[in-house]
């Protein structure tokens, strides 16, 4: 549930700043990819820099799926919405 909210937070925070800073279809893209990016990075960096922690199957391009998707759709919306302020 903690890593959902830092999603969510991360990419809300994430749009408000491409809002501030950029504009138009620039700041769209970037409030929609940098979230995306960032959780990948995050992912990839789990799995293989850290040390090996156990468990199963790696899962990682699910997470990305679902994670990624949701803090994509979070920064944009808080960029329209921010946007329009």
């Amino acid at each position: 549930m903690t890593l959902w909210l830092l999603i969510v937070v991360l990419s809300a925070l994430t749009g408000w700043v491409c809002a501030r800073r950029l504009g138009g279809r620039s700041g769209l893209l970037a409030s929609a990819a940098v979230p995306w990016c960032g959780l990948l990075a995050w992912l990839l960096l789990v799995e293989y820099v850290l040390p090996y922690r156990g468990g199963g199957a790696s899962m990682w391009p699910i997470a990305q799926l679902f994670g990624g998707t949701v803090a994509a759709v979070v920064g944009v919306l808080s960029y329209v919405v921010f946007s329009r302020r």
